[in-house]
């Protein structure tokens, strides 16, 4: 098990989790190449903790979020949730897994179905999942709307009577109303105007303390992921760089690509130092570089580099990176 992997009780483990997609020509063709979406990811999340998983555009990031909701299923490596290794469990076991696992999308437009009311939608998984009569499903769906901000008698709207905000709170209802102990969010605030998304993270940041839920909070926005999370692991070409508490993470990142992630923020802030601009585009994963993925990219890149995969380290407390330079500088 990898380093990444810490000893104690996790809700959640990804342990050396890879998932490849195989690009075929034709229907039953043969494999043309091969898609190295996730490679050897191992990471874990406690009970009622916040992750944030980070990164750009394709670098496996929603990858990893099916994988845990079980919509994928990996290549190698295991994915445990309270001990069980679901990700090996026939399709007939995964019932229980819904409930224990929900998961926010990021559409609020195409993840809602548009010929069920809000009420239906959000009472779908009542009547798939617990044996509860009408009045109780009712009861416990106005429950759900008033807890998301939404007022009960809105329940009887089909969804393009709703904003955005709105429907995505629907989509947050919707994934609370079995109650699970994980919810995989992912981009869930992406697609919304910018003042709204501040009101959808709040609200999320609420019920968390309110139920107790852990979350993985997929993201590329970092200032949404310092809001909410407790830990955040940074991801680059399907591999995980680096893994640390938020404050941490934020005050002294030690990985090339989280430092470069961090400059390019844009800031109002005369007074701070020019930000840089990104460097590059990501690697296609068809294709992924030799050695450290991110050395193409990276000012610190050395020969060395280009020969092995940095693994992650221990560099401070909870703190991991996967770097050849800086794991050297810290044995010296």
């Amino acid at each position: 098990m990898s380093d990444s992997v810490q000893s104690g009780e996790a809700l959640l483990v990804l342990d050396g989790v890879t998932k490849h997609f195989h690009v075929r020509r034709g229907a039953f063709g043969a494999v043309q190449a091969t898609v190295r979406a996730v490679e050897d990811v191992s990471l874990e999340i406690h009970p009622g903790e916040a992750l944030g998983l980070v990164g750009e555009s394709g670098c496996g990031k929603s990858t990893v979020a099916k994988l845990i909701t079980c919509l994928h299923r990996p290549t190698a490596g295991r994915i445990l949730l309270g001990g069980v290794a679901i990700s090996s469990l026939p399709e007939k076991q995964l019932r229980g897994l819904r409930r224990r696992v929900q998961m926010v999308f990021q559409d609020p437009y195409s993840s809602l179905n548009p010929r069920m009311t809000a009420g239906e939608i959000v009472g779908e998984p009542l009547r798939e999942h617990l044996p509860v009569s009408a009045r109780e499903r009712r009861d416990r769906v106005a429950a759900l709307f008033r807890q998301v901000g939404l007022r009960p008698e809105l329940a009887a709207n089909y969804p393009d009577a709703f904003s955005g905000g709105q429907r995505q709170r629907i989509g947050i209802a919707r994934a609370l109303a079995l109650e699970p102990e994980l919810i995989v969010a992912d981009e869930p605030v992406s697609a919304l105007d910018v003042s709204v998304q501040a009101q959808v993270i709040n609200l999320m940041a609420r019920l968390r303390g309110e139920t107790g839920v852990a979350y993985l909070f997929v993201s590329h926005d970092l200032a949404v992921v310092e809001h909410i999370s407790d830990r955040v692991a940074v991801m680059y070409l399907g591999q995980l760089v680096e893994i640390a508490p938020k404050r941490t993470l934020f005050s002294g990142p030690r990985h090339p690509y989280t430092e470069m992630l961090m400059q390019s923020v844009p800031t109002m802030d005369r007074r701070q130092k020019a930000r840089r601009s990104v460097i590059g585009e990501v690697p296609s994963p068809l294709n992924p570089p030799s050695g450290c993925r991110y050395r193409t990219r990276c000012p610190l890149a050395e020969p060395r580099c280009s020969e092995t995969s940095p693994i992650l380290r221990r560099v401070g407390a909870g703190h991991l990176a996967a770097c050849h330079v800086r794991a050297s500088a810290d044995e010296g």
